[in-house]
């Protein structure tokens, strides 16, 4: 199966496949950003794969979309959004992991732009198939652990506790020096932790419709078109017909954000852009970012970046002499 899924991912727009000894590579190169998922095959039927991303989406294949491997995700840093077969979107953010049985439909999405994560793909048929006696010295039922936590509702998520982020952060360790025992050992661990312990309700509030995530990003949109512009929640919640406090709701699941700290990180942002990139005065770049009151403009930019605006540009310039 895995053989098929990077196959299918090689023929999609922007993706190429490269393939070494011990793994094998998705490059991720397109307009709006890169990425990289490598691939290492710690026994036949049970692939681990880092994934490194800067960039607000990752097509998907429509052939991967119909394959139904069981999947472990991760989430390291940045925030997911999948879109699954259902019609549902899930979110994970830091240190959530999920469980399912369920593949992204379309494209993988990161609405941060940043994402680093891990993802363990088993092809169960296989692997019981080729590891049933390793599994069974190790006491891993994994139709079970496969039953536990996708017989209800096909894909559970939740925060790692203590003990699995430990785990899954001695894999990540591995990232960019793997050790092929170690990330056997440490997946095996895995594995039984996830079926020893004490099966927490799911995280219902990972879950959205497309309603609710249309709602938040066409928010967003209206939010960042023009900087300048001080638009009230509420205003926005009424044209959606929806309470503020919904609004607030939906943004918060998509973005990982309340609004008003979301609005405040993007216009710093594009103030630290023109400040790098442009001769404008200070002045007009706090009036292009919403600030009318430059003394205000520079207690909050230097609270985001540690450095004045004036301190910021200059540091910019002795790095490009």
């Amino acid at each position: 199966m895995i053989y098929n899924i990077l196959e299918n991912s090689d023929a999609v727009s922007g993706v190429t496949l490269k393939n070494s000894p011990n793994s094998s590579t998705l490059l991720l190169d397109r307009a709006d950003g890169k990425g990289r998922m490598t691939f290492h095959t710690l026994f036949p039927g049970l692939t681990l794969a880092f994934i490194f991303v800067n960039a607000p989406v990752w097509p998907e294949s429509d052939e991967n979309s119909d394959l139904k491997p069981l999947l472990i995700n991760y989430c390291v840093s940045g925030r997911s959004e999948l879109l699954l077969d259902d019609g549902s979107y899930i979110y994970l953010k830091e240190n959530d992991f999920c469980v399912s049985e369920q593949t992204a439909q379309k494209e993988y999405i990161f609405p941060t732009r940043q994402y680093q994560g891990i993802k363990i793909y088993f092809d169960l048929p296989l692997l019981l198939q080729s590891c049933g006696e390793l599994l069974k010295s190790f006491s891993l039922d994994l139709p079970t652990l496969e039953e536990n936590y996708c017989g209800n509702h096909k894909t559970y998520i939740n925060e790692a506790d203590s003990e699995l982020e430990n785990i899954f952060q001695n894999l990540w360790r591995l990232s960019e020096r793997p050790s092929a025992f170690h990330l056997q050992i440490y997946t095996l661990e895995l594995l039984h932790r996830l079926l020893n312990m004490e099966i927490r309700p799911p995280k219902t509030c990972g879950f959205y419709t497309e309603t609710q995530v249309e709602i938040a990003k066409r928010a967003a949109q209206i939010l960042s078109d023009d900087l300048r512009q001080h638009i009230p929640v509420r205003q926005i919640a009424e044209r959606f017909s929806v309470s503020e406090t919904s609004l607030k709701n939906y943004f918060r699941g998509v973005y990982g954000q309340n609004i008003s700290t979301w609005l405040r990180e993007l216009r710093m942002n594009e103030a630290a852009r023109l400040l790098s990139d442009t001769k404008r005065l200070i002045a007009e770049i706090s009036e292009q970012v919403g600030y009318s009151n430059q003394g205000k403009f520079a207690a909050v930019f230097k609270k985001q970046f540690g450095l004045s605006p004036l301190e910021y540009r200059r540091s910019k310039n002795l790095g490009n002499i």
